[in-house]
């Protein structure tokens, strides 16, 4: 007999096949007694963990019927095995061992494996332990709180059990064992240093130092942020060992000489930056001069243009550059790959412009203004000011006005700003200085493109050999294919099956036999083509398939997302989709990028454009891309469900992975002219977007689909299109007076069914939160946001109207200081979003309630109130309102007369609202400042620079500071005297 607790909750028999336990207070029971280990558990524990609340009449008579069953179910599972429920005077009890019970064989397991030396056999004592797991523990019942100090014991236990396999993986030298274990648990706890050590060393040991450095940085920032503390000083020593490659953590035999060629110097792997940039799993190499050159130019001039043919390698110089630029002189360092942005005419919304600055504040990580009211540009010369920062703009060449239009404004305002861009053809900026990217010489010998070649092909095929003949051969190889990076990389990946004077003999016939498309291209280019069409001859047809298919969007794929999108029953089943992608990533056809210990997967540039020509010519890109768009339209879609209850987190985090996607998903719909998907996505991710603050292109999208042709027939599809209306008037930047006329008329468009009506209500309350900010609409705006809560409260949507109630109520405190209006008919907004675990809408409430006793002087419940929205703020990942609560904690800090701790709020809100560019919040954050420096008797200068705002700056400051002051207790330049 077995009882299963680690997974869902079930009983084995003596032969492994499972005993079916068909009823959940019986699996109820059988979890209460199997977490007791074999102690007594008593009847009235029994009973709570078997009913709850719901407690029956007889509730004992039951409790003997209910063990009656699971006796019988015990019998069933082994002869004899009712005798392991017990009764006693005290309770029931139930014999559990390692040889019945999955939890204590784990937990026996793990206790031997703890006193073994780190090696194979601990290793493979703990996988083997590992391998009991099949899911949550308890299952159904791991949320249980009787069951919470059990299944906490349990996962801590696993993350244990998992820290020290991978430690002794390492130790037993199997390093790609420890990282394969570790890297998923790291993802989730990245403050354990039991999970980062193996993870280093791991990283480390197979070549991998970039991902190794980015291991300590992970979790030293997430160590500084959630505890304020730093990494322990063993793992500080080994950061160090691994950043000076001390041998002493070298394993036995491994050549330093080839291990330090590969992570030092400017021809190196990547070395570690602040900020964001492309890793790769492959050495640099044939580049040292390049390197030097360009950091020369960036040394003297702020803008640099890559210049080159695709497969030139231009993108991976660049990046090499920044990477060390980063490391040694601490620059800070962004990657803009301008790959997706559309040019002119290509029938998708939004001007390449808004584009270009759009993509620029998502790589810095700054949300938008849902007012679209102030310049992007600025807020984004905002977040890089009194910065030495370095933007590396990818891809220019299909929009290089709008780029050398962006560059040029950013760079006037931004002193401290250079710019490092890759494109085919230069910006024409007064400014700029250009680079022509060299192909790779071939000298006789091993020159760089001999290197470079015959280095990929030793990873491909351990049988290369470089004696003369492979040497010569690989030499007239490089000139045949002009040293061209992507072209030799190709090339090498085919040396698991020829020689290298085969690949040279095919390829020289190949190439002559290829029908140039373009005789007036240059030779270059010509050649690029026939490498890629080379390789393309190679390609079975079902590589073909999945080839061409994968470059309907320009995007990075997930696998769940290439097998619903890219397979079909005939050409390509979803069975064959892995070993499919497997071998064309062994082809170097599709790279490999790592996040987070999970794998996606990208087509080069070059190649990508090449298999996209495939994927027309094959008549099939309509339909891959109507089903990217189907499987996205159904993401956002489930999404829905989930946005507004305890899944926040996650489901955000999961729309935030496929932001591209749904980018290009609405681009299609908009170029098929196919306004009901256009409507249906923009207005599922519209709640996404708003609480993360990724809006900028929103605005764009609201207003693209709202006049889309075709929104559909339906009547669920029609009124869709009019909320889009509504939200298009809402936060569309016009007078307010033409925005009120507008929203009224978008109002009275749904039809006048219960359907329609309840769609009006649905964005009427939002609509009128535009109108609050006006004395004279305010009472206008009041009625609809009332009307609104009271007909979805009768539809029966309390979490909306809870909502609804919250937004109506902070504005109009914020604006007007109006008490809070609550909810109609005794119900309470705060205990339905908590009821729903709606901890975004939870924040909103709390954060009425706090201004209201701020307002009327309950200083202790306003501090109370503070802290939780702060918290709720930070756990969702919402820099935006962190800043704010993190400057509102600041502010009582410092009303407190706690003037350390107020530094320390400030600076915190300080570096959320830069990462963001939350223009409000750094304004507030400057009159803190300004009031800290008073209490101080410092200088002056803080106090000053508030006569730099504007009359509106200083209202809405002063606004949101004389809740918590007196007058005379203000920044002079904020009193009303001055206003």
């Amino acid at each position: 007999m077995r009882i299963e607790v680690l997974g869902p909750v079930q009983l084995g028999d003596d032969d492994a096949a499972v005993v079916e336990v068909p009823e959940r207070k019986v699996r109820a029971l059988l979890a209460a007694l199997t977490a007791a280990g074999g102690a007594t558990v008593s009847v009235d524990a029994l009973i709570d963990s078997a009913w709850g609340v719901g407690v029956p009449s007889n509730p004992q008579r039951v409790l003997q019927a209910k063990l009656s069953q699971l006796r019988s179910l015990l019998d069933a599972a082994s002869s004899g095995g009712r005798s392991l429920l017990v009764r006693s005077p005290s309770g029931y009890r139930l014999a559990v061992t390692a040889q019945n019970c999955d939890a204590t064989e784990f937990r026996l397991a793990l206790s031997t494996a703890s006193a073994l030396p780190a090696g194979r056999q601990r290793a493979e004592l703990l996988e083997s332990a590992l391998n009991l797991w099949r899911g949550s523990p308890y299952g159904e019942f791991t949320d249980e709180l009787w069951l919470t100090a059990e299944v906490a014991g349990l996962q801590e236990a696993r993350i244990q059990a998992v820290e020290l396999c991978a430690e002794a993986w390492v130790a037993a030298g199997a390093p790609e064992k420890a990282l394969a274990l570790a890297a998923p648990y790291f993802a989730k706890h990245p403050t354990r240093e039991g999970l980062a050590k193996p993870l280093l060393m791991g990283n480390y040991l197979t070549r991998r130092l970039p991902e190794a450095l980015a291991v300590y940085e992970r979790v030293r920032s997430h160590l500084a942020d959630e505890f304020g503390v730093d990494p322990s000083p063993e793992l500080k020593d080994l950061h160090l060992s691994t950043l000076r490659q001390d041998p002493q953590i070298d394993p036995p035999g491994r050549s330093e000489g080839l291990w330090r060629q590969s992570v030092q110097g400017d021809a190196g792997a990547q070395p570690p930056c602040e900020g964001r940039l492309p890793s790769y799993s492959s050495p640099f190499l044939g580049r040292a001069d390049e390197v030097r050159d360009v950091r020369a130019l960036l040394a003297k001039h702020r803008l640099v243009t890559l210049l080159g043919i695709g497969g030139i390698g231009k993108t991976r110089l660049a990046v090499q550059v920044a990477g060390s630029l980063a490391a040694e002189q601490k620059v800070g360092t962004w990657f803009v790959d301008l790959t997706e942005v559309p040019r002119h005419g290509s029938g998708t919304r939004g001007e390449p412009t808004r584009r270009v600055e759009g993509l620029t504040a998502a790589a810095i990580g700054l949300t938008a203004d849902w007012q679209n009211s102030s310049d992007l540009s600025v807020r984004i010369a905002a977040a890089l000011e009194d910065r030495q920062a370095l933007l590396v703009l990818d891809n220019c060449e299909h929009i290089i006005d709008e780029v050398a239009a962006f560059a040029d404004g950013l760079m006037r305002r931004v002193p401290g700003v250079r710019i490092l861009a890759t494109s085919r053809e230069p910006m024409s900026l007064a400014e700029e200085q250009r680079y022509l990217v060299p192909q790779l010489p071939v000298n006789v010998g091993t020159g760089p493109a001999v290197e470079f070649f015959l280095t990929r092909a030793q990873a491909v095929s351990g049988g290369v050999e470089a004696d003369s003949d492979t040497v010569e051969a690989a030499a007239e190889l490089c000139r045949r294919l002009d040293g061209l990076p992507l072209a030799l990389e190709l090339a090498a990946a085919r040396t698991s099956t020829l020689s290298v004077p085969e690949l040279l003999e095919w390829i020289t016939d190949r190439l002559d036999l290829l029908a140039r498309p373009d005789r007036a291209a240059p030779r270059r280019q010509q050649t690029l083509r026939g490498m890629l069409d080379w390789s393309w001859s190679l390609l079975q047809e079902e590589d073909r398939v999945l080839l061409r298919r994968l470059a309907v969007h320009p995007v990075t794929w997930r696998l769940e997302v290439i097998e619903q999108v890219c397979s079909d029953t005939q050409k390509l089943p979803r069975r064959r989709v892995l070993p499919v992608l497997a071998g064309l990533v062994d082809r170097s056809l599709v790279t490999t990028v790592h996040v987070d210990g999970r794998t996606s997967y990208r087509l080069l540039e070059t190649v990508g454009a090449y298999a996209a020509e495939k994927l027309s010519a094959s008549g099939e890109r309509d339909i891959v891309a109507g089903r990217h768009l189907a499987y996205h339209r159904n993401l956002v879609d489930c999404a829905q469900g989930y946005l507004f209850g305890p899944r926040t987190r996650e489901w955000m985090q999961r729309l935030d992975e496929a932001r591209p996607h749904l980018s290009r998903a609405v681009d299609e719909a908009l170029l098929r002219q196919d306004g009901a998907n256009a409507v249906a996505l923009v207005l599922a991710t519209f709640w996404f977007r708003w609480m993360t603050g990724r809006i900028g292109s929103l605005i764009q999208e609201l207003a693209a689909a709202s006049d889309c042709p075709n929104p559909g027939q339906s009547s669920e599809e029609l009124n869709a299109h009019a909320q889009v209306v509504v939200l298009a008037r809402t936060v569309e930047d016009t007078p307010r007076a033409a925005k009120v006329k507008q929203l009224l008329a978008a109002l009275d468009a749904f039809s006048p069914d219960q359907q329609g009506q309840l769609a009006r209500m649905q964005v009427q309350w939002f609509a009128a939160s535009a109108m609050f900010g006006s004395a004279e609409h305010r009472d206008r705006g009041r009625q609809l946001a009332d009307e609104a809560i009271q007909y979805l409260l009768a539809a029966g949507e309390t979490r909306a109207a809870a909502f609804a109630s919250t937004q109506r109520d902070w504005f109009l405190l914020e604006f007007w200081n109006m008490p809070p209006q609550g909810m109609p008919c005794g119900f309470d907004a705060e205990q339905i979003l908590r009821s729903h675990g709606d901890d975004y809408g939870l924040t909103q409430a709390l954060g009425v309630q706090h201004l209201w006793a701020e307002t009327e002087g309950r200083h202790e419940e306003a501090q109370q109130l503070a802290d939780e929205v702060t918290s709720l703020s930070s756990r969702l990942d919402l820099d935006g309102e962190a800043a704010f609560w993190h400057s509102i904690q600041a502010v009582l800090r410092l009303r407190a007369g706690d003037l350390i701790a107020a530094q320390e709020q400030l600076e915190h809100s300080r570096q959320l609202a830069k990462r963001v560019a939350f223009v409000y919040c750094m304004r507030l954050n400057d009159a803190v400042a300004a009031m800290l420096a008073e209490r101080r008797g410092e200088d002056r200068e803080a106090v000053q620079a508030l006569e730099r705002f504007s009359a509106e700056e200083k209202a809405s400051t002063r606004r949101a500071l004389v809740r918590y002051f007196r007058e005379g207790e203000l920044p002079a330049p904020l009193r009303l005297s001055a206003l």
